[in-house]
């Protein structure tokens, strides 16, 4: 596309948001994408009639926090061998249109090897300096690539600090000085943590217990970080740890409950780690697919929205308006069903119920 024609077009988006929208500032809400919007019809025990305006967007950046601990050779190796189910399932869900970013670090926050304190590992069998895989890869790339990397060893700290760690990636990724590129702005942040222990090995008992291990301090700080976004990043924390009393009865070390109750929180997957056959491959594929749906979910600038209400249109360049098909998801966000193209224009219109 021409520079001229770059121009033109962005103009013509501006003035189709300037007509629909009240003022043009960015909406203060947990969506990754959505701008400031319109309302009308004021009616405040029946609700708002509510226009909100966001533009189409499908990344994903993916972190893998794995235990190295002296118990974790099993589920390292299972974790490799079903790698592969995982990134088939991004790609195939979202039919080959999720731009996304992987990368790897450890538990461990007290060492100072590679991949300890949050430091992402360099992928092997990729150039030098590669600390992030990305969908622009082929995919038997980027599975052989993974899984000559994710067997970090069991000589890691057995204060194990998947929080902590995934905050530490965070603080190093949105400093300039530091980051890899890895995490972008406008992008949800999936963190899925592998380990058969709790949050600082026993969990808020631990005498190594600090408040960066918080789960209720994990959302807040990162998006604190992220001052590049227009909006508030959309962050969901997945479990692959001892998540049942039969597994604490068998190699479960130390029931993973700080770890689900983040989970839980952030709408992420509560995985199984003493699931030992089929290579975690179930559990990889729900975390995908969950993955990719928040990809395609927005939050619109209403605490409260009458599901029944919400319309999605593509507003075309001409000003008209073609009917997004979409879900609602309580209680305010919409997920796109067949999403147009990215960067198009999409205007909602709902009744907030604030």
């Amino acid at each position: 596309m021409g520079f001229i024609k770059k121009i033109h077009l962005s103009l013509v988006w501006t003035a189709l948001i300037a007509i629909g929208c009240a003022k043009a500032s960015f909406s203060d809400n947990d969506s990754h994408h959505s701008l400031d919007n319109s309302s009308s019809g004021q009616t405040p025990d029946e609700g708002l009639n509510k226009n909100s305006y966001f533009f189409v967007k499908r990344q994903a950046d993916i972190l893998f926090v794995i235990d190295t601990s002296t118990s974790m050779s099993e589920e390292q190796t299972l974790l490799q061998s079903g790698f592969p189910s995982f990134t088939s399932t991004i790609n195939t869900y979202s039919g080959g249109t999720l731009d996304w970013h992987i990368a790897i670090t450890s538990t461990d926050v007290s060492g100072a090897g590679p991949g300890t304190a949050g430091a992402l590992i360099a992928f092997a069998g990729t150039p030098a300096s590669t600390y992030y895989l990305d969908s622009r890869l082929d995919v038997a790339v980027a599975n052989a690539a993974f899984q000559s990397t994710v067997i970090l060893g069991v000589g890691g700290s057995a204060d194990e600090r998947g929080i902590a760690a995934a905050r530490m990636t965070a603080q190093r990724e949105f400093n300039p000085a530091t980051s890899r590129g890895f995490l972008r702005p406008d992008t949800p942040l999936s963190v899925i943590v592998l380990s058969d222990e709790d949050e600082a090995s026993t969990g808020p008992d631990s005498p190594s217990w600090q408040p960066i291990d918080e789960p209720a301090n994990f959302v807040p700080a990162i998006r604190a970080l992220d001052a590049a976004s227009t909006g508030l990043k959309t962050i969901t924390f997945h479990s692959l740890v001892t998540s049942t009393q039969a597994c604490l009865d068998g190699p479960g070390s130390y029931m993973g409950e700080t770890y689900m109750s983040l989970s839980r929180m952030t709408n992420g997957i509560i995985g199984d780690i003493c699931a030992l056959t089929g290579s975690y491959q179930q559990q990889l594929e729900a975390m995908a697919v969950n993955i990719v749906n928040e990809a395609r979910t927005y939050t619109l600038n209403c605490g409260k929205i009458s599901g029944g209400t919400v319309k999605l249109y593509e507003q075309t360049l001409s000003g008209a308006l073609v009917f997004v098909p979409s879900s609602f998801l309580p209680p305010n966000k919409v997920i796109l069903e067949s999403a147009p193209a990215v960067g198009s224009l999409i205007k909602a219109n709902f009744l907030c119920m604030d």
